[in-house]
């Protein structure tokens, strides 16, 4: 093993030790944080969980609802409504409704009838309420349309055995997962060509290339000895994939859980709206890369070999390959814009020690992981896709810058684009 490789396990079983795994499993939930913004958020991750959304489609899912939530309560405070919260109880039923009518009257109706019962308001500042929250969704959701988003991109990946590092289909894949989100509208950033600043994947061959199929061969490899339970843990606890909330869901939640409990519903319409924006625009500045590079996943990669290094036909992931190509880590990206807008929003630095916060997973039984920075559990992100033998470091590692500067831009500028509250 090179000592490059030797480095990324210490310093990764240090990071991870740093994490004191607990003996229990959270319960769900949102973080005990119960208002009208995390209430519609817990619906979504339903919604996402019912569905087995994908992240990308996931992360537009919570864009089209915190956005017009934002608004609602904007837009309710400028009319001195008696009810900003009822507003935004209409605007988040009204897009959920718009996206998912087979789950309106089941799950929609039945939940707004009970959150608006509780608010006892007269029949006219019902209707008031109503009227802003309909008319602001409404006109969000229009403004989505003929986005990009919904063309066909006539994509086509390299041969099978085809040109060194270049993109093809792993094993059992059939098609390439929304090439159309990398020519999507953004919501805030200009252009994602803007953030492709961080020089692409390796060249092949180079001595970062080398490192990096290093670690691949040995941490990133279900066959390998030195792929230990730890690191196959930390690759399950973010996996985040079918029937979970999505990396989008656990992010949310992970956010209360650095905010605490007493975080007001205004300044939680804040944090989730401008969080749903870096996921949105961030996927979008990644999937702009992704199909720019169009590189060679892991599993191709090590089976296939090339000039420097023979073809390693026992090779194999821990976890599932996604059907897209390999850099940047979107898994990555959004991280970056987690910690990007929760340590701008809390006033904090990304690497500053703060209060112990705990998180747990979906999917699996695995014990909660307690961490001291809001830097600590988005470099472990990064990692365990590796670990998951799904990602070379340096999409990993890029992918987190490239969300920390997607996240800075939305947090500098949203206001520009939302107003304030």
């Amino acid at each position: 093993m090179s000592g490059t490789s030797s480095l990324l396990v210490l310093g990764a079983l240090l990071a991870l030790s740093c994490c004191n795994p607990q003996l229990h499993v959270a319960a769900d939930g949102i973080e005990g944080v119960d208002n009208v913004i995390t209430q519609w958020n817990a619906v979504a991750q339903r919604m996402v969980r019912l569905l087995a959304l994908p992240n990308q489609i996931a992360g537009r899912l919570f864009l089209e609802l915190h956005v017009p939530q934002y608004r609602a309560i904007q837009l309710a405070l400028k009319k001195k409504s008696k009810s900003p919260e009822s507003a935004a109880h209409y605007a988040a039923h009204f897009a959920l409704s718009e996206l998912f009518p087979a789950q309106q009257s089941p799950i929609f109706d039945i939940f707004i009838a009970s959150k608006i019962s509780e608010l006892g308001l007269s029949a006219a500042d019902d209707r008031e309420a109503e009227r802003i929250g309909v008319s602001v969704a409404a006109r969000f959701l229009k403004s989505r349309t003929n986005d990009g988003s919904q063309k066909w991109a006539k994509f086509q990946p390299a041969p099978l055995d085809g040109p060194v590092g270049k993109y093809q289909f792993t094993p059992n894949q059939t098609f390439a997962l929304y090439p159309q989100l990398a020519t999507t509208r953004p919501e805030v950033i200009k252009a994602a060509e803007d953030f492709d600043t961080l020089g692409g994947p390796p060249s092949i061959p180079s001595a970062k290339y080398n490192s990096d199929y290093q670690t691949l061969a040995t941490v990133g490899n279900a066959n390998s000895p030195l792929q230990t339970k730890l690191l196959k843990d930390t690759a399950r606890f973010w996996e985040d994939g079918g029937n979970t909330s999505g990396i989008v869901g656990h992010l949310f939640n992970m956010s209360l859980a650095v905010t605490g409990t007493k975080i007001s519903t205004i300044e939680t319409a804040k944090l989730f709206t401008k969080l749903s924006v870096a996921y949105f625009d961030g996927a979008i500045a990644g999937w702009y890369q992704k199909y720019k590079y169009l590189f060679w996943r892991p599993i191709t990669a090590l089976r296939q070999g090339e000039t420097t290094h023979a073809p390693l036909p026992t090779y194999d992931t821990y976890l599932r390959t996604p059907p897209h190509p390999e850099y940047p880590s979107t898994h990555s990206v959004n991280a970056g814009a987690w910690a990007a807008i929760v340590s701008r929003s809390l006033g904090v630095p990304m690497t500053q020690k703060i209060a112990p916060f705990t998180v747990a997973t979906e999917g699996y039984l695995l014990p909660t992981r307690t961490y001291t920075s809001i830097q600590d559990p988005s470099v472990e992100i990064y990692l365990s896709r590796v670990y998951g033998g799904v990602h070379f470091p340096k999409a990993g590692k890029d992918g987190l810058q490239l969300g920390i500067n997607v996240g800075e831009y939305v947090y500098d500028h949203f206001e520009e684009v939302y107003g304030r509250l």
